[in-house]
């Protein structure tokens, strides 16, 4: 009896796992290492992630912990619930500590929002509905940023 259930469930599991795959795709696009800046011969960059019913408005997402930023630490499973409710996600990669000081990574991360705001066009999002985030010192970084507009040329 338990054999035949375990042959029913293995049959069952088979035919559905397809379907549930299919289901569970991406409903956004990713567009990785778009460069918002340069500094000592490094890159500065960002990844974005468009979903398919984009609403115009966009989710700077920092990626930092630690004071620390790197392309292998953008997790989408973080931000994968503005991706599902139409917000365009820009993953931002700053320099890190400590190479970089605080002030220098704030710095990094202004650029990132100029950047972004200037080539609004090209990711169909409005610049005045932009919002950041992130966790641990991207969430800090974040309210830093938020809190303290400045000007200039991306």
């Amino acid at each position: 009896m338990l054999c035949s259930r375990l042959t029913t469930f293995s049959l069952l599991t088979a035919l559905f796992a397809p379907a549930a795959l299919a289901a569970e795709a991406p409903q956004w696009t990713r567009t990785e290492d778009v460069i918002y800046g340069r500094k000592h011969g490094m890159a500065l960059t960002l990844d974005v992630f468009s979903p398919k019913d984009a609403n115009e408005a966009a989710v700077i997402f920092t990626v930092s912990g630690g004071w620390f930023s790197a392309h292998e630490a953008i997790n989408v499973q973080i931000f994968e619930e503005f991706l599902r409710r139409g917000y365009t996600v820009f993953a931002v990669v700053h320099g890190s500590q400590p190479k970089f000081t605080i002030p220098e990574v704030v710095d990094d991360m202004h650029r990132s929002v100029r950047f972004i705001r200037h080539h609004a066009k090209k990711y169909r999002i409005d610049p005045d509905r932009i919002a950041i985030a992130g966790g641990s010192a991207g969430g800090h970084l974040s309210l830093m940023i938020g809190t303290a507009g400045r000007e200039g040329d991306p």
